[in-house]
């Protein structure tokens, strides 16, 4: 039988050879030119006129200024990431949400948690000062008269201007501590056993869990025997007597607290406690605690509550009204705030959403539908953003989703004024639009840029990685050098122009 007619292996060959030639006289994008090939790597012009190089699908970023080429912002996500948040300001993270440092002109802050954080002042003709604290138990600080001191828990050493702490001495802790506060200074000596303190506030001392007294002149004494069993305190003790407070305990079966007319009880604490004032029409229950609670506040101005736990729950005080059904999973809340006032609703871990409104800077609003979608928008800077899906369940937490989204966002769009972002999964489509261009990409197969000059509407289009490409305007269409691999077009963005217009009398 006749045989099927096959192409020579030498027309194959000629054929490659042609295209390959072809390839490589038409020329090569630039590096002041567009390439897009993700996922492997691409550097586009933003909208807005930044540069960006992006690489393995979004892992690798570097932002760079159109004005001075400058590096703004560059990440090795999740790893790490750099931003220039003002020129006076950068802010590293690394780890998210563990590592960070932040610096400024007056300070900065370096911490890796939970293992250490630096800190460090600058002050104006004064040395800066600065404190470390790491594991394990090791304190190292420069105080603001250049001394040093250190301290290795439960060792031994001397920390300063720590937590509410002026000064602490300590050796081989619980053996001995001295610290001092607010011009008191107390000694400890195998904590918490032995205590004797002087200076301000006079004395206080205590040998536990059999005696001591806690006292500070015009303030409070305080007594507690065979603790926790009996104790009792006189606090505010320089107050008119209608506002000092009296209270006293048998540990755990009952106590009283009385300030005024105003007065609690306490029964088989802490699962049981009632309190009133009569004259304010005040009362609050608790018991069982902490599944049942009521609060009328009459005009005491303290804040109401409900709570039968954990099917539903409401306060309202503080300027904060809150109510939960089926706790942690309904919350409904509002927020007031002096210039501003936020709802709130959450059901977690499906829906989360917000509404702001500022006086005088218009309304915000944060959406999320998990895993389907997120959503911000603001008035003020007329900004929005949206993006699916969203496989972070958690509240609203920005430096997640920068460092995380892009592994899981198929489509995501910004829009700011006039400037539209648009990003599909591993960047295979981008589109940035700004009032100068706007750039549309698929990678290594389509691209377009539309652009005005001279009035004039310029449209230009790329195929198959650059090789073809034509500009098309009113007068007609033509071709355009290859750029390989494009869609090449310039980095530097087209500035908008208008026809010259002749001078009339």
């Amino acid at each position: 039988p006749p045989r099927e007619p096959t192409i020579a292996p030498t027309a194959m060959k000629s054929f490659a050879a042609g295209f390959l030639t072809l390839v490589l006289l038409s020329g090569c994008a630039g590096f002041d030119q567009e390439r897009h090939l993700a996922p492997l790597f691409s550097e586009l012009s933003l909208a807005g006129g930044e540069r960006e190089v992006e690489a393995f699908g979004g892992a690798v970023v570097l932002r760079k200024s159109p004005v001075d080429g400058k590096v703004r912002y560059w990440a090795v996500r999740p790893l790490i990431s750099r931003t220039e948040r003002s020129p006076e300001e950068t802010y590293w993270s690394f780890l998210p949400p563990l590592g960070s440092h932040r610096s400024t002109p007056t300070d900065e802050v370096f911490q890796l948690l939970p293992i250490t954080r630096f800190a460090r002042q600058y002050h104006e003709g004064k040395p800066s000062t600065w404190s470390l604290l790491t594991l394990p138990g090791i304190y190292w600080a420069k105080t603001n008269d250049n001394r040093i001191v250190r301290a290795w828990f439960p060792f031994g050493g001397v920390v300063e201007h720590f937590l509410s702490m002026d000064r602490a001495v300590f050796f081989l802790f619980p053996l001995y501590t001295k610290i001092e506060r607010h011009g008191r200074t107390t000694r400890h000596f195998l904590w918490p056993v032995f205590t004797y303190a002087d200076g301000a506030g006079g004395k206080a001392w205590r040998v536990w869990p059999l005696i001591g007294n806690n006292s500070w002149e015009g303030r409070y004494d305080r007594w507690f025997l065979f603790w926790p069993f009996f104790s009792w305190q006189h606090n505010d003790i320089s107050r008119a007597a209608e506002r000092q407070q009296h209270s006293w305990m048998i540990w755990p079966l009952f106590g009283h607290s009385q300030r005024g007319a105003s007065q609690s009880w306490t029964g088989l604490w802490p699962f049981f406690g009632y309190s009133t004032n009569p004259e304010k029409d005040f009362w609050a229950w608790d018991g069982p605690w902490p599944f049942v609670r009521f609060q009328d506040p009459g005009t005491s101005g303290q804040a109401t509550r409900w709570r039968i736990w954990p099917l539903y729950s409401y306060y309202e005080g503080d300027d904060l009204t809150s109510r939960w059904i089926a706790w942690p999973f309904y919350n409904r809340r509002t927020e007031r705030y002096t210039d501003a006032t936020k709802d709130a609703t959450n059901l977690f871990p499906i829906w989360h959403s917000w509404d702001r409104v500022d006086r005088g800077k218009g309304r915000s609003r944060w959406r999320k539908l998990f895993p389907l979608f997120r959503y911000y928008g603001a008035e003020e800077k007329n900004e929005e953003f949206f993006a699916f899906p969203t496989l972070n369940p958690l509240w609203r937490l920005q430096f997640i989703d920068e460092h995380f989204a892009w592994m899981w966002e198929l489509y995501s769009n910004r829009r700011t004024d006039e400037v539209v972002q648009q990003r599909s999964w591993l960047g295979l489509w981008r589109r940035e639009m700004d009032p100068n261009e706007d750039r549309k990409s698929l990678s290594g197969i389509w691209a377009r840029r539309k652009y005005t000059r001279d009035g004039e509407a310029v449209k230009e289009t790329s195929l198959l990685l650059g090789l073809l490409r034509w500009r098309t305007t009113s007068e007609g269409s033509s071709m355009l050098l290859p750029a390989f691999p494009g869609p090449g077009w310039p980095l530097d963005r087209e500035v908008r122009t208008l026809p010259e217009q002749e001078d009339t009398p």
